[in-house]
């Protein structure tokens, strides 16, 4: 009896225990399901979280969730899913009862009530927005078959990706018609990618780490610092919110059909992401991983690649922990391990071509955020980060010598092993934002960020030790550039809310140091550039948005710089010619946006008009070849340049089975004054050259079955002024001049066929069949031989391609 009593003491004592402890918490379970409005479908993955609260919950494959240990009390809960408008309910948490929601939520086929971070460098919904943020999402760069990040940019108004040489493959973006280097790239909104990580860097981000990519036209400087002058590209990696995983592999034929003689070239890519999640929401990684070789391709058959041999190794992850309801840590970090080669006879080493280009790159690049919430109001918020980039480069520019000092041909070429290269460069961020909301600040409610950053950069490029064999010795390494830049910089902004309108101000300064010791220069300047938003909601569907921005860039070694071109079978090398200023930029914009739904249609258009002031802008002046037989370009300051134009946009979809996009930009970008282009000889232009005035895009989506889904896609390009080097030859087919060029007009049409078959419970198995460039829009006329020009390149990135891809995974 006595066992029996203590038996039932003790459980008297734990259900007491419980229920002090259950009284004490005070907190119940909510159970629910998340649907589609338009289909009825559960929605999979979405996110179910309390306001202001870590407490949250995913669905399931049947759109079911259950949030644990919900406070009792009112509250507000939101349901989001990427792809739809998110819904909010006020709900009454009751202990000892069902707690029980049902949302049912619209798709979002234009992205309107996307949350974006680019436009005040804070959570926004992209409608109050106060500048117009593009995005392009997983969505549109998997029905695309992106490659790379490069492939997807072409779907922005004022984007366009050109391929700048044809021995290695140098790409870059323009963005209202200016160069690569004025459009400001970052990663989760740190500037880590750096000048060097510019020359190759938007190949080396693989789609299968992206979420979306945000993008800003216009001067940003007061928010993201320099070189931010005609915009801002904002990479936003993926979470974990789930736990989910996807793998898949593609084989790409390159230049299929193009030519009855030439071989097409094999792209084969595998990549996998997987993401895990902690049940209590604290914690979770996302991994993700590509592989890629590619094939060089020779368009013309002459033995000298048009499209670059390409491996590229990518894999990383990105990881968060909750410290508690008001803070939390995030991690990141991803390698990459590229090759390159671009030439003739890439079976040989690089100096044993007569000419070639060789890249070899290892990138390490990690970033470390802490945000921390001052109350459960999250009125409040402070975030310390830091992050940094290093990139190790081995590499090879070079071209053997066919002729003599008279130009006849020598019995046998004279190979150059003297242009192997090593560069270093490190680059690192760091620094401190605050954010808070004040119900009336002078006049009305406003939300103020202050902050401080540091932005570090050393660069140090070397030619190799070699063997001059004419002299009979040992020639030493020889440093190119060894660069150091220090930033710092400071901003603060004040955003206010009027409800019919929103104001923004805001100023940046940043103080600079750049010194090179190779030749001992140094330069040191302080730049203020201030910042003005207006926000105008003529109703609930149109938005009126004013803007001026001021924005510099500093004179320094820049990515295309350390891209040393063999042109003609030249090498031509840059540097910084003394008193050399910084550029200077005055940015105006105003758009008109209107989002309007008839019924279940949904359609959105935006015209949007940008003028901006560049003031002391750089170009370059060619001197004649110097000791070592190169020729050098020095950067000068001119007096500038103007670039206007107007971005139109326009999407619609009548339904989840449809929708359609499409983009033009209209543009004009011209010097104040005519500047020297060329090098031989002396031309001279006031236009910017590889800037067509008109391009633009278009995107549309069918999904006859649940199960299958069709994309067409193109791309066209308007004809521009470009420089042939080399084009004018004596008798002896030496090169004596350059020719002023205007290319033709290329319009690049794809088209993606995609099924998946649903392989129970959540799994699917998906097929992609499609074809990029369907009527060949390329390029072809491409220089023949060593002596060819490298950057007589222009149109499209590739020529007619079939791919064939697989995927599997839960996630699709």
């Amino acid at each position: 009896m006595k066992i029996i009593a203590k038996l039932c003491l003790s459980l008297v004592l734990i259900a007491s225990i419980s229920l002090i402890s259950l009284a004490k918490n005070n907190t119940t379970n909510i159970k629910g399901k998340v649907v589609n409005i338009a289909s009825n479908e559960p929605v999979s993955f979405a996110s179910v979280a309390i306001e202001g609260t870590s407490i949250g919950a995913v669905t399931n494959f049947e759109g079911e969730f259950e949030i644990l240990n919900v406070p009792a009390g009112h509250c507000h809960i939101i349901a989001s899913c990427v792809g739809f408008r998110s819904d909010k309910k006020h709900f009454d948490v009751k202990l000892g009862q069902a707690n029980t929601l049902t949302f049912k939520i619209n798709e979002d086929f234009i992205g309107l009530d996307q949350v974006v971070v680019t436009a005040d460098r804070n959570q926004v919904s992209r409608k109050d927005a106060p500048v117009v943020v593009n995005s392009i999402g997983t969505k549109l760069l998997e029905n695309t078959a992106a490659s790379t990040m490069a492939d997807g940019l072409i779907f922005s108004p004022g984007l366009r990706v050109e391929n700048d040489c044809n021995n290695c493959g140098f790409s870059q973006v323009r963005m209202n018609g200016l160069e690569g280097p004025y459009t400001q790239i970052l990663i989760n909104s740190r500037p880590i990618f750096s000048g060097l990580a510019g020359v190759y860097g938007l190949e080396h981000i693989p789609p299968s780490m992206i979420q979306r990519i945000e993008v800003v036209r216009g001067g940003g400087s007061a928010l993201f610092g320099g070189n931010a002058i005609a915009g801002t590209i904002n990479v936003i990696t993926k979470d974990p919110v789930s736990n989910s995983f996807k793998v898949g592999a593609k084989y790409s034929s390159v230049g299929t059909g193009v030519s009855a003689s030439e071989k097409p070239a094999g792209d084969i890519m595998v990549d996998f992401n997987a993401s895990i999640v902690s049940d209590d929401n604290k914690s979770g990684i996302f991994l993700f991983g590509m592989k890629r070789n590619k094939d060089a391709w020779d368009a013309n058959k002459d033995g000298f690649s048009d499209i670059v041999e390409l491996k590229n190794l990518s894999a990383g992850f990105n990881a968060f922990h909750r410290l508690s309801d008001l803070s939390k840590l995030n991690l990141e970090y991803h390698v990459v391990d590229e090759f390159r080669r671009g030439g003739d006879q890439l079976d040989l080493p690089a100096h044993m071509s007569l000419i070639a280009e060789q890249v070899k790159h290892n990138i390490n690049s990690g970033s470390i955020t802490l945000d921390q919430f001052f109350s459960k109001e999250r009125i409040s918020k402070l975030s310390l980060y830091a992050s940094a980039q290093h990139i190790d480069r081995a590499s090879y520019y070079g071209a053997a010598t066919l002729k003599d000092e008279n130009g006849i041909d020598l019995p046998k070429p004279i190979f150059d092993n003297s242009a192997y290269g090593a560069t270093k460069d490190l680059a690192i961020s760091a620094g401190v934002q605050f954010f808070s909301h004040s119900d009336n600040l002078l006049f009305a409610p406003a939300d103020i960020t202050l902050g401080f950053e540091n932005v570090y950069n050393k660069l140090k490029d070397k030619k190799l030790a070699y063997n001059d064999y004419k002299k009979d010795i040992i020639v030493p390494t020889t440093i190119i550039a060894n660069q150091n830049s220090n930033t710092i910089g400071a901003y603060a902004q004040s955003k206010w809310d009027l409800g019919f309108a929103s104001f923004l101000l805001g100023a940046r300064m940043d103080s600079y140091k750049i010194k090179n010791t190779v030749d001992n220069s140094e330069i040191n300047n302080t730049v203020i550039s201030p910042r003005a938003n207006m926000l105008f909601k003529l109703d609930d569907a149109m938005q009126l948005r004013l803007s001026y921005a001021r924005g510099f860039r500093a004179p320094q070694i820049f990515d295309e710089d350390l891209h040393i071109e063999a042109s003609a079978a030249r090498r031509v090398i840059h540097k910084l010619s003394e008193n050399l200023k910084a550029e200077s930029s005055n940015s105006y914009t105003v758009s008109y946006d209107v989002d309007k739904s008839f019924g279940k249609v949904q359609t959105y258009f935006l015209a949007e008009g940008f003028y901006t002031d560049l003031n002391d802008s750089f170009v370059n002046e060619y001197s004649t070849n110097d000791e070592d037989g190169n020729l050098v370009a020095y950067r000068k300051n001119s007096k500038g340049a103007i670039v206007k134009g107007i971005n139109l946009e326009f999407k619609i979809a009548p339904s989840y089975k449809l929708d359609f996009q499409m983009g033009m930009t209209l543009q004009s970008s011209k010097y104040k004054e005519k500047v020297e282009q060329g090098d031989l000889t002396e031309i001279i232009t006031d236009k910017m050259l590889r800037t067509p005035n008109h391009y633009g895009y278009f995107a549309m989506n069918w999904k006859p079955l649940h199960e299958f889904t069709t994309t067409l896609s193109g791309s066209y390009s308007g004809s521009m002024d470009l420089i042939h080097f080399g084009v004018e030859k004596d008798i002896n087919g030496v090169a004596t001049g350059d020719q002023l060029v205007k290319s033709g007009e290329f319009m690049d049409v794809g088209i993606n066929f995609a099924y998946h078959f649903d392989l129970g419970g959540d799994v699917k198995l998906e097929f992609d069949l499609g074809m990029k460039n369907i009527f060949n829009s390329f390029q072809d006329d491409f220089d023949k031989g060593a002596y060819r020009d490298a950057s007589w390149v222009y149109g499209p990135l590739n020529p007619r391609t079939i791919y064939f891809g697989i995927k599997l995974g839960n996630l699709l």
